[in-house]
């Protein structure tokens, strides 16, 4: 009897060893997936933000286009009146 005791106290160590395994490693395999999955988020959070930096930089650059035009709309403009002025005079 002493024997089959010893045998059922092994194997109720073991089932419970294993158990404890098995809950361990299913917790870390979700673990593993939940930060897999936060790394492609994270991914694609930097690819966005690389794409919105561009076109901030595009729209930086197309307002600096827009000034450069502007003023040189406003040089034209006074030019124009002045060649106007001189019209005038002349006639």
């Amino acid at each position: 009897m002493g024997v089959f005791n010893n045998i059922n106290t092994i194997l109720g160590v073991a089932v419970a060893g294993l158990t404890l395994f098995g809950f361990f490693q299913n917790k870390m395999t979700n673990n593993e997936r939940r930060l897999t999955i936060l790394e492609e988020k994270n991914n694609q959070q930097d690819k966005e933000l690389a794409e919105i930096k561009n076109r901030l930089d595009n729209h930086d650059q197309q307002m600096k286009v827009l000034i450069q035009m502007t003023e040189q709309i406003k040089n034209l403009s006074e030019k124009i009146e002045k060649i106007d002025k001189k019209l005038e005079e002349v006639k």
